[in-house]
């Protein structure tokens, strides 16, 4: 909704401390063309998920399920139950736990080449995945990457998780095995990365692959030859659950610190509060207040000059306290936005402007007594709907009108 600007005063000029949104604020521009980027950047990410699911889906579609006699004769699966269904495809691709509610295990025909103690550490290492739900933290980091693309940690959180989730089946496959089994285990890493640099696509956000790029996989050799110790499992959570964290902890205490902040600002341009001697009489027959004076809960981020009254259109408009109007315009001075506009001058300095009027009972001049109507109420200006927005002032600084109004407004 609409704040005027401050009332004019009796020659007509404006006062200070207006701060409605005007004719030329670029802020809502700014912010649909903001919101346009983000909602670009969130599709692209999701195209990009998109086309790694169907790239996914595409090899579960092309392997052949393995049954229980042929998991029995492969040298990787002979001996041992597999949880999960595996599926043995045809292509340069690397072994990979692929899905979320229902994971499979797909192995790379070519695997079948490999030294049998190679494969049966691949398998492992993959099934260790499985067991430590490696795929759910994937699928969630990478959910947060397209919703917080913005945010370069983001991106950085995904690649450290990628790299702590594989040292973590690394440390958990070669835990208590001999050297020997530390370099097959190497030697075999090494083998994938040939097949990856063959690979058109990189490696999908659906799936965990055995296999890596190049610089990661050198310090993983390394690493694995020195038996360095990885992240633990509750490391990994935390890392996972400390961004969204994060984010949600800036969501809540920033509109605080901004409505502290713009507060601040009305208060130490605002004169010391005035209580009436007697409460003022409401400017409505029914007061609802949808905007108290200083929220800052608008497209301009300034803090609120007024008070802003849910009504209908044609409400009897009331003068709080006995004045004299000096504004009555259908063009306010402080910009066409504000719509039909009246200020009333109490004495003692003290001001009260009436907005988005839809008609003007009274003219520059006239005096009025408490309770006498003054205008309807409309939704004249730069408005939302129809609503009356009052503001009271004394010599050139905004107060909060609840110090008047008192016993009129209905309690918070």
């Amino acid at each position: 909704m609409a704040n005027p600007a401050a009332p004019a005063s009796a020659d007509g000029s404006v006062l200070a401390g207006g701060d409605d949104l005007d004719d030329n604020n670029l802020l809502p521009l700014c912010a649909w063309l903001w919101l346009g980027c983000y909602a670009g950047g969130v599709a692209w990410h999701a195209w990009r998920w998109q086309r790694a699911r169907r790239l996914v889906r595409g090899l579960l579609a092309a392997g052949e399920r393995l049954d229980d006699g042929a998991l029995a004769a492969h040298p990787a699966l002979a001996g041992q139950t597999c949880p999960l269904p595996v599926l043995e495809v045809d292509a340069p691709v690397t072994p990979m736990l692929a899905g979320l509610r229902h994971p499979v295990l797909l192995l790379p025909r070519h695997l079948r080449s490999f030294d049998i103690e190679q494969q049966r550490l691949i398998v492992a290492h993959e099934l260790t995945h499985l067991r430590r739900r490696d795929h759910w933290c994937q699928h969630a980091c990478a959910l947060l990457q397209a919703l917080l693309w913005f945010v370069p940690a983001a991106h950085a959180l995904r690649r450290h998780l990628h790299w702590a989730l594989e040292l973590g089946c690394d440390s958990a496959v070669l835990a208590d095995r001999p050297a020997s089994a530390r370099r097959s285990y190497a030697a075999a890493l090494l083998a994938q990365l040939s097949l990856i640099q063959r690979q058109l696509a990189g490696p999908a956000p659906a799936a965990l692959q055995f296999g890596a790029a190049g610089p990661t996989v050198a310090e993983r050799v390394r690493l694995i030859r020195t038996a360095a110790p990885a992240a633990p499992a509750s490391v990994v959570g935390a890392i996972v659950l400390s961004l969204p964290a994060l984010c949600a902890a800036s969501v809540l205490l920033q509109p605080r610190l901004a409505h502290d902040n713009g507060m601040a600002a009305v208060h130490a341009r605002a004169p010391a509060p005035v209580v009436a001697a007697s409460p003022w009489q409401a400017p409505l027959a029914t007061l609802r207040v949808t905007s108290e004076f200083g929220s800052t809960n608008r497209p301009s981020g300034k803090p609120h000059r007024g008070m802003d009254f849910a009504t209908r259109r044609g409400s009897a408009v009331l003068a709080p306290a006995a004045g004299t109007v000096t504004v009555a315009t259908d063009r306010y001075a402080g910009g066409a936005q504000y719509g039909k506009v009246i200020v009333v001058d109490h004495g003692n300095g003290v001001q009260t402007l009436y907005a988005h009027l839809d008609a003007l009972v009274v003219q520059a001049g006239d005096r009025v007594a408490a309770g006498q109507r003054i205008a309807l109420s409309g939704a004249t200006g730069k408005v939302t709907g129809p609503h009356l927005h009052f503001e009271v002032q004394r010599d050139g600084g905004q107060l909060d009108p609840r110090g008047l109004l008192r016993t009129a407004l209905p309690p918070r």
